[in-house]
């Protein structure tokens, strides 16, 4: 039991934990939200079974934790809006609000065992100035198997790594990039190894993602061979927690500190996953950078 009453479960794995003891509607206070925020911090990730939220909810839940409202649809995920209409017997998701996002796979739509989709280690939004720190998951349809989401602890990642290459990694920058998908949008730098505000702890942040190749400063023997390390520390999966989904499943992640990507999917199942980022980091410097304008 926590000190405002959650029910803590950590998972036999290097990331995450289930909690208890409270419900995402009406959101709870600010109280819970703060240790909320310190165990997806401690853990990377949370799980609060049985939510079965409405959008209007789900927007609600994630506001708790920060600014919502940013516009975050690309050509992929308006794609996916389309079609989520064309299933039959699925709900007629509008998409209407700004920065709600539903992922599909099932029948007619991403139905191929590896379609590669999703299934690269990547952190959500690496590619603003100032990330939404939160990705918050409602799982709306499951399928009887396959389907996980994986996660992958970078905190433990980190700490795992040689004392020689944690020091190199601590003053590294590296540039990341999203042109491919807003083309307007400048490319960011973001540490190459990133200290989390609640826990004080250091973890690999956002690579291989959409980062560049090399870090800034190396040249491009050095800086290949100290990327394909770190990509290659992923590989084995030590540091990784796989997800089989529950209908109802609420699932907050914390992007400075983990990576995900989605396990292989089986053929003929169905997956809804709706998801809502939150920042608290300034909304309007994320904002006015999703415009591919100048930040003053």
């Amino acid at each position: 039991m926590t000190q405002t009453g959650l029910e803590l479960r950590p998972f036999d794995a290097p990331a995450g934990a289930e909690v208890g003891g409270v419900s995402a509607s009406p959101p709870p206070s600010e109280d819970v939200v703060a240790e909320l925020k310190r165990l997806i911090a401690e853990y990377g990730c949370i799980v609060i079974r049985d939510q079965h939220l409405t959008e209007d909810e789900h927007v609600a839940f994630a506001e708790a934790f920060g600014e919502a409202n940013v516009p975050w649809l690309n050509a992929v995920e308006l794609d996916t809006l389309a079609r989520i209409k064309e299933l039959p017997g699925r709900p007629g998701y509008t998409g209407a609000r700004p920065g709600v996002v539903y992922f599909v796979n099932g029948p007619g739509y991403r139905d191929t065992p590896d379609d590669g989709y999703l299934q690269g280690w990547h952190a959500d939004m690496t590619h603003l100035q100032v990330p939404l720190s939160y990705a918050v998951l409602n799982a709306v349809e499951t399928p009887r198997y396959g389907y996980e989401t994986w996660l992958s602890n970078q905190t433990r990642a980190y700490e795992a790594l040689d004392a020689e290459t944690r020091a190199r990694l601590d003053g590294l920058f590296i540039t990341h990039s999203f042109q491919h998908v807003f083309p307007r949008l400048p490319p960011v730098v973001h540490p190459v190894a990133l200290e989390h505000p609640l826990s004080g702890r250091r973890s690999i942040y956002g690579i291989p993602g959409v980062a560049d190749a090399c870090p800034l400063g190396l040249d491009a023997t050095e800086g290949a061979a100290l990327m394909e390390k770190l990509t290659g520390h992923l590989e084995p999966g030590t540091f990784t927690y796989k997800h089989t989904w529950r209908a109802g499943d609420l699932m907050i992640w914390d992007n400075r500190c983990v990576l995900h990507r989605r396990g292989p999917q089986a053929k003929g199942q169905t997956r809804i996953l709706r998801r809502v980022m939150a920042g608290d980091g300034s909304p309007q410097q994320v904002r006015t950078l999703l415009q591919g304008l100048p930040v003053h």
